[in-house]
């Protein structure tokens, strides 16, 4: 089974500009990805998307392949994560006659996720056929319900979630749903689903759950140095 695991990292940033080379306990961010991607058992080649010659040749430094330069309309603030996607599956396959299985996404903004555990998210969605898809996902470190936003007025606070002042402090927490994140974390996706569903997941979605600890997702300056920290303290 030919399992393809693509890093995407443009060069334009709104938060941390150049933050997929920014040096992170002496490695490029993009750099951890890579090395997951290419610890895991299963994940059969390792590809680099990006708009950037200079990452290009950081990410060949580190073991991807970068056989193709994304487009610009695939590299801009507006550009879905799919549209990326979607062009390495066609170029490769326009290219290079190459058609896998499956399709590991990684963010290199989630330098700390243990590649058992892609390996494991890969391993569910091969042994259900029905499903589209994979996720690895984590539990919310704040629940849905008690995220806020402000009102049409700009004054008064809602709840994000029903849009009432009455919600904005929830009760009755123990009898919610437990909520997850998946943001930033590893997506495992068939190749039909990506270009016959135009999804990343499609419908049917299986998942693993993963510790808070091993899923912290780089957004701003801040999240880079508490990584950076516990980088350092793994030795």
């Amino acid at each position: 089974m030919e399992v393809l695991g693509i890093i995407g990292a443009r060069s334009g940033s709104k938060g941390l500009p150049g933050k997929n080379v920014r040096p992170l306990v002496g490695k490029p961010l993009m750099s951890w990805a890579i090395g997951i991607a290419k610890q895991c058992r299963l994940v059969t080649r390792v590809v680099l998307s990006t708009d950037s010659e200079e990452y290009a040749a950081v990410g060949r430094a580190h073991g991807a392949e970068t056989p193709f330069v994304r487009p610009p309309e695939h590299a801009t603030d507006k550009a879905i994560e799919l549209g990326y996607i979607r062009h390495a599956l066609e170029w490769l396959g326009a290219n290079e006659r190459y058609e896998p299985d499956l399709v590991v996404r990684l963010c290199p903004t989630a330098p700390l996720i243990r590649p058992e555990d892609v390996d494991r998210c890969i391993q569910t969605l091969v042994d259900d056929p029905a499903a589209d898809s994979a996720i690895v996902m984590t539990p919310a470190r704040e629940h849905p319900r008690k995220v806020v936003r402000v009102a049409p007025d700009g004054v008064h606070a809602l709840s994000y979630m029903t849009e009432r002042g009455l919600d904005v402090a929830p009760s009755n927490r123990q009898q919610y749903a437990e909520a997850y994140n998946r943001q930033s974390l590893p997506i495992v996706s068939r190749r039909k689903t990506i270009l016959e569903q135009d999804s990343q997941t499609g419908e049917t979605v299986r998942f693993v759950i993963v510790p808070q600890e091993t899923a912290l997702d780089i957004d701003t300056d801040f999240d880079f140095r508490i990584i950076e920290w516990l980088l350092s303290a793994r030795g």
